[in-house]
């Protein structure tokens, strides 16, 4: 929301949120849990590093090549790689009905982004871009969850955003972004960015051990729905009918996935008994 109207690249913004959150992580893991930072533990957070930083710099450059509305398209099929890991590599149970509800949502996230507007005409290179990007991010997912259950939250954020920030400053670099801020306004967004988000990234990292994987996929897909309202609310735009279907169906899609998901563990746990 803050970089749609930011001067600030989208890149710079990654580059800072990922070296700015390192002290402040390191400092709790350190001090407050009384961890032990290890080339062993760091380099365990090598891989989800790695792909955080690649999906985020490669999706903010897919944007500056091929068109904003290709790259969003591309972004909300995410969730289908992500379940695809959740069943082969962590035997997840899927049924027909989480796949079908998935594809619904799914469904609900595409057509937000087709309602809304985009500049510029679509190029196969930056859709490609886009679609490494969001194979990366699923692979985040999946390597932060074999990290997690060695790792404590903190020192695995840490690691992994040491991680992120090696492979964004090149990236940056590479790309003509300017680094510093040029402005009071670039700091203070840069800030804001930087900070607010932490504490739900915080969130989302604790949750990867209490929630299945391919719940936390489909989730992903709130992220348009909670873009389009914080538009309305901020930044004095509209939802159209067209918005507001997909706005509905993707939460009709995920509600009834996590209803009959609440089911099928009751069925189970009577089983058991």
């Amino acid at each position: 929301m803050v970089t749609s109207q930011s001067d600030v690249h989208g890149l710079s913004m990654a580059f800072w949120r990922s070296w700015i959150a390192v002290p402040i992580l390191a400092s709790y893991a350190l001090f407050k849990q009384r961890q032990k930072f290890t080339w062993e533990k760091i380099i365990s957070c090598a891989p989800a590093g790695l792909c955080f930083g690649s999906s985020i710099g490669l999706f903010f450059w897919s944007t500056q090549i091929t068109s904003l509305i290709n790259s969003s398209l591309i972004a909300a099929l995410q969730p289908l790689i992500i379940i695809f890991f959740s069943y082969y590599f962590f035997s997840e149970i899927i049924t027909k009905s989480d796949m079908g509800l998935s594809l619904f949502a799914i469904g609900g996230a595409v057509t937000i982004v087709l309602a809304g507007a985009s500049d510029g005409s679509g190029k196969i290179s930056g859709d490609l871009m886009a679609l490494l990007a969001i194979t990366f991010g699923a692979c985040y997912f999946a390597f932060a969850r074999k990290a997690l259950m060695k790792l404590g939250v903190a020192e695995f954020m840490t690691g992994y955003f040491v991680w992120a920030g090696m492979i964004l400053t090149p990236m940056v670099l590479i790309s003509g972004a300017g680094i510093m801020p040029q402005t009071q306004r670039d700091l203070t967004e840069i800030l804001v960015v930087a900070l607010v988000p932490l504490l739900g990234h915080i969130l989302l990292t604790f949750s990867q051990l209490k929630a299945p994987l391919s719940l936390i996929g489909i989730l992903q897909l709130l992220v348009p729905v909670t873009a389009t309202v914080s538009a309305v609310l901020f930044l004095d735009a509209t939802i159209s009918g067209l918005k507001g279907l997909g706005i509905v169906m993707v939460f009709i899609g995920l509600s009834a996935s996590s209803y009959l998901r609440n089911k099928r563990l009751e069925n189970d746990a009577d089983t058991l008994i």
